[in-house]
């Protein structure tokens, strides 16, 4: 029986613990919580849902509550206590929970900092605070039972429950949200911190899976195998048979087909057989090596498209290396580094926007603090700054026939573009008989193609570069 330290018996709550009709307005319209926060319920009944309050009566009804208790200079217990209670009640916009156990005030307070009270000194501690009209406190009763506790009804004469809708969402006032008339009262907690572990980014194109290591062995092969072994192989003892099966299976499950295997085993065996076990694993591992018809075309169809998966990634890479550099960069500037590109690497790329592509990335790395075009620049000058002066090449005199001093010359520039006079217009001729020095220039050519056509150089190669 409640005695008037603990304060009068709570709206909706009698003295004997039964539940009363929900009223309306003022303190007497402030509901009971369905349950504690660790969702705790009474043997036999069915609670509604939560009953809730705005955000911001909770924050008043706490500022209230803290005004009150400050005229009292709590102290000690009573002061971590009314901290904790506030926490359980205004923390989670509500103002009664009638399944709280003091345990929970034990670990709020602890949780706080403070010192680990005993759930004695806890209940002393509300049955005070109740006397100081701050709360409303109910001791639990009976096994298993649950305390009540509320704010006080002088605290909450103007607070109003919120409503709910059919579905169970919390009805409240909220015109700047896309929907005002229902909004939930708080979202789903992710698994997972969200800031400091963002979401995984996936790109447009998906990987392929992983690259096929073995087909699923169709029922009975393992068993056609096994009844088709040789006498010597199939009488052996049945650990050795287990373990024979057991290299079976792995070739069977590398693509390897039934009667490849049975060929390789029931091949000729000698005359006089000591050890067939032996005999049948040395086969199958000098015989049945890789995989087989099955699993190597989904290994070459797997390999294909991650061959062309690669490819188009490292063509979206290079676009977008190139649209980098081109956002920020003069068609002048473009021309320089695509010159320090030619002299750095000795040839004119094949390729400017991957020239280019590549160029974005090197300095990425080369100067990371400078913006990319200040660095392009920069490395552009200082490549072209270390170009050696160019040498006079003197001018070849024309070829006028295929003489043994020519052939010496095409041997020693085999690696020109032309043979002959070395300048870049080479053009692969397949009318010479050596296909490493066949690249001759247009000016060239005439003077060669004569001489090859009047048949005087037959005897003069294969004399001098013997095939």
């Amino acid at each position: 029986m409640l005695g008037s330290s603990q304060g009068s018996s709570y709206p909706e709550h009698s003295s004997t613990g039964v539940r009363q009709p929900a009223c309306r307005g003022g303190a007497g319209g402030v509901g009971m919580s369905a349950a504690s926060r660790r969702g705790v319920r009474r043997p036999g009944s069915s609670r509604p849902p939560r009953q809730r309050i705005a955000f911001d009566d909770a924050a008043t009804v706490r500022e209230r509550v803290e005004g009150a208790a400050a005229g009292l200079k709590l102290r000690g217990a009573r002061r971590h206590v009314l901290a904790a209670v506030l926490r359980l009640l205004c923390g989670w916009s509500r103002l009664s929970d009638d399944a709280v156990a003091l345990t929970q005030i034990v670990e709020l307070v602890a949780a706080a900092g403070e010192r680990r009270y005993d759930v004695k000194t806890i209940g002393r501690a509300l049955a005070g605070l109740a006397a100081a009209d701050l709360i409303v406190y109910r001791p639990a009763r009976g096994r298993g039972a649950r305390s009540l506790i509320a704010v006080h009804g002088q605290f909450v004469g103007d607070v109003e429950v919120l409503e709910r809708d059919s579905s169970g969402r919390v009805i409240t006032n909220c015109g700047g949200h896309s929907r005002p008339d229902s909004v939930t009262f708080s979202g789903p907690r992710p698994y997972i911190d969200q800031t400091k572990y963002l979401p995984t980014l996936r790109c447009d194109r998906r990987r392929p899976g992983p690259r096929p290591t073995e087909v699923k062995v169709p029922k009975g092969e393992l068993k056609t195998v096994l009844d088709g072994l040789p006498k010597p192989m199939a009488n052996l003892p049945k650990h050795l048979r287990w373990k024979l099966g057991s290299e079976i299976l792995q070739r069977l499950k590398r693509g390897w087909r039934p009667d490849q295997i049975l060929d390789v085993l029931t091949a000729d065996m000698p005359a006089d057989v000591q050890r067939p076990y032996k005999l049948a694993v040395w086969r199958l591992q000098r015989n049945v090596v890789g995989s087989g018809p099955r699993l190597r075309p989904l290994q070459q169809a797997w390999d294909a498209e991650a061959a062309a998966t690669a490819r188009a990634e490292a063509d979206d890479a290079k676009a977008r290396r190139y649209a980098d550099v081109a956002a920020v960069t003069s068609p002048e500037l473009r021309a320089e580094v695509l010159r320090a590109d030619e002299v750095k690497f000795g040839r004119r790329s094949k390729d400017p926007v991957a020239a280019l592509a590549a160029a974005a990335r090197r300095v990425a790395g080369m100067f990371p603090e400078m913006p990319l075009a200040e660095a392009l620049a920069r490395w552009a000058r200082d490549i072209l700054a270390q170009r050696a002066e160019p040498a006079v090449v003197e001018p070849v005199p024309a070829v006028t026939s295929l003489s043994t001093d020519l052939l010496i010359d095409l041997a020693i520039s085999g690696g020109c573009d032309c043979v002959v006079c070395g300048s870049e217009g080479g053009v692969y001729r397949p009318e010479l008989p050596l296909k490493s020095m066949a690249n001759v220039c247009d000016q060239c050519w005439p003077h060669i193609a004569a001489d090859l056509a009047a048949g005087e150089d037959d005897a003069e190669f294969e004399e001098v570069i013997p095939a």
